[in-house]
Parts: structure tokens; C-alpha cells; sequence
């Protein structure tokens, strides 16, 4: 091999958030929107996922569908049970429970842990151990489907105690692909967090970190200060500063607002520059050039 030739980038990456509601699931939108645009064969991955039904987009759905619902949609994928291996759908927004899901089937109940965590600590030997071997066996259907792969952790990495969270430690550390932390400026206790936060990472995952992400921040005269703050605390890079994306006004959960909700998301990463500094694959020389 010629010793300058460059390295293939990896096939997929992983995104963690710092805490719940850090944004991330909207920035893989955004990253899988943009590259299924430029004719990248892509494809999402969540371990675990804990949903309620706050989502219009929701009512027509099987619940096993709903933790990777717009991510598969923004890869131009429908919903397998191996996109989403471990699932909880809560009754309500915030309750305490709620019924689990494993490889497209209800086997029963589990408990949420801090904000919308599953745990699985608290689950009975047994189930634990079938929720593991779906998680794995989901991974390695995605792994050996040939398209470049978004791992997303659930809820904030680090709340939990690293053996049991598959979806932010465990299955992250396995995959071994770049990691970008992703946090919310604007939420209280967001920052901290993220500063705090590779402290209580496996240390395989720690070899794995490519940077952070401020989301809902760009374009806002806080970004400069706080990437200074956060890189001295976690010796991290900042790769991008991302404008805050709401849902598009009227949104109803139907296909042409789903459309709408999806482009915009990949317009706001793609505006951000992240694209150019995350291992992501080039276009395919047809798409090259090519309008969407």
C-alpha cells in the first residue's frame, strides 16, 4: 500500500448527548437528511429509546416504530425492528413506566430512570439479558448492511452507571466509531454537564471523542466564550455552532410538513459546517453537483 495513501474514513459515527433534551436526534436528522440528499447510502441506529405520545407524527405508527421514526424518514428508510432493538412507550409524557418493546414486540413493562433513561439495572436477569442480545444482534444487522452508520445514545450519557447503559456506554464503546458529544446552551445545567461529562465515560469511549456540538446556539455572540470554556474543561474541539431549528409552524405530523421539518434540519447542520468536520462519506460522483 502507498504509505501516503489516505486512510478510509469509518463507516458511521456516534452522537451522545449531555444531557435529555440536548438536541442530538435533530442534528442526526439533519446529518442523514443531507447525506441520503447527496446519494449516501445511510442508515440510523438507537439502541434504546424511551417515547411518549407527544408527536402527531406518532398516532399512526406502531410504538416500536417511533424511537427512529423520522431518522429512518430522513435516510429514506422505513423502520426496522434493528434500527431501534430496545424500546419503552410511556402512557404520558413524564410517567414513570411504561411498556417494552424488544425486536418489534411488547414483552412487558420497565421503569425509566432520571429523564428518559432506560436503566437496565432495574430490570429482572432475564429480560436484561434478552434487551442485550437485541441490542447487539440490531447493531450487527446495521453494521453488515453497508451504509454508513448514525449511532445516538438516549437521553444523557452519563447518568447512568456505565454497565447499564446500553445506549450510551455499552453498545457505543463496542461499535468504536468517532463520538461527538452534542449539548444545549440555552437548558439549565446543560453546560456543566457537558464539562463533567467525559469523566464518566468508559475510557474506550474516551479514545473515541472527536469533539462537541452547541446546539440552538449559532449565529448568538455566546458561542465564542463558551466553546473556550468547554474545550479548556473537557480538552475537546469545538466542531460546530447549530441555530436553533423549531418545527415548522403548523406542524401536524403529516408528510409534507415531515418533508419540511426534515430539510430544514439538514439545512441548519449543513449551515453550521459540521459536515466538514465529522467523518462523513463524499457524494457519489454522480450526485456531485447535482441540485436536491
Amino acid at each position: 500500500m502507498d504509505p501516503v495513501q489516505q486512510a478510509p474514513a469509518p463507516n458511521g459515527m456516534t452522537v451522545l448527548g449531555a444531557a435529555a433534551g440536548t438536541g442530538k436526534t435533530g442534528i442526526g436528522i439533519g446529518i442523514l437528511r443531507t447525506l441520503h440528499t447527496r446519494g449516501v447510502p445511510c442508515e440510523p441506529f438507537k439502541a434504546t429509546a424511551v417515547v411518549a405520545p407527544d408527536d402527531p407524527a406518532y398516532t399512526a405508527v406502531a410504538p416500536w416504530r417511533r424511537g427512529v421514526l423520522h431518522n429512518c424518514a430522513a435516510a429514506g428508510l422505513p423502520v426496522r425492528w434493528w434500527n431501534n432493538p430496545v424500546l419503552v412507550d410511556l402512557p404520558y409524557p413524564g410517567a414513570p413506566e411504561g411498556d417494552l418493546w424488544v425486536r418489534g414486540r411488547l414483552v412487558g413493562t420497565a421503569p425509566v430512570a432520571g429523564e428518559d433513561s432506560l436503566d437496565a439495572a432495574a430490570l429482572p436477569a432475564a429480560l436484561r439479558r434478552h434487551c442485550e442480545e437485541a441490542v447487539q444482534q440490531g447493531y450487527d444487522k446495521v453494521r453488515t448492511g453497508g451504509r454508513w452508520l448514525l449511532v445516538e445514545g438516549a437521553a444523557g450519557a452519563g447518568e447512568l452507571e456505565p454497565a447499564d447503559d446500553l445506549a450510551n456506554q455499552v453498545l457505543p464503546a463496542r461499535a468504536g466509531l468517532p463520538v461527538v458529544l452534542v449539548t444545549n446552551p440555552r437548558r439549565s445545567g446543560h453546560l456543566a454537564a457537558l464539562a463533567g461529562l467525559t469523566g464518566l465515560l468508559v475510557p474506550e469511549l474516551r479514545a473515541l471523542l472527536h469533539g462537541f456540538v452547541l446546539n440552538q446556539i449559532g449565529g448568538t455572540a455566546r458561542v465564542a466564550p463558551t466553546a473556550r470554556r468547554l474545550t479548556a474543561a473537557t480538552g475537546l474541539p469545538m466542531l460546530a455552532a447549530i441555530a436553533d431549528s423549531p418545527l415548522p409552524s403548523g406542524y401536524d405530523g403529516s408528510a409534507g410538513m415531515l418533508r419540511t421539518l426534515y430539510d430544514r434540519r439538514a439545512r441548519y447542520v449543513e449551515e453550521s459546517g459540521l459536515l466538514d468536520r465529522i467523518p462523513v462519506p463524499a457524494a457519489p460522483q454522480s450526485h456531485r453537483g447535482v441540485a436536491p
